[in-house]
């Protein structure tokens, strides 16, 4: 085995750290129906979050994170407020076939039923219910 083999990342932890996050899977699922402003998918992501508000701060810190790992693009207009738009990238639209598996899963269920299982009362595990 070569030494660079022997150094390489596993995919799963590769893909953590860079889609890994609160919201940049989210928010690359948005950017997937089109070129969005910051507000968008900030009201996007309140949607996802049953109400509960993102904060400005990580979201940019996450919207900035995507376009450092070229994810995705963010392009600024001056004005008085300055125009962003933010768009997925080609790499960026690569991953878009694994977050429609994700969802595609997510709407099965199975994500319910192990959340549900992994906190019982007084937040002791207990295995999951038969459906």
């Amino acid at each position: 085995m070569a030494a660079a083999d022997a150094l390489r990342l596993c995919p799963l932890i590769a893909f953590d750290q860079i889609a890994g996050g609160k919201y940049k899977l989210r928010a690359l699922w948005v950017l997937g129906r089109g070129v969005s402003r910051y507000g968008e998918i900030r009201r996007s992501l309140v949607v996802a979050c049953q109400g509960k508000a993102v904060t400005p701060r990580i979201l940019s810190r996450e919207l900035k994170e995507l376009a450092a790992r070229g994810l995705v693009e963010r392009t600024e207009w001056p004005g008085v407020p300055p125009k962003v738009e933010y768009a997925l990238t080609d790499l960026g639209r690569s991953l878009l076939p694994i977050i429609d598996e994700i969802i595609r899963w997510g709407l099965a269920g199975s994500h319910e039923a192990i959340l549900a299982a992994a906190v019982a009362p007084r937040g002791r595990p207990t295995a999951p219910s038969s459906p």
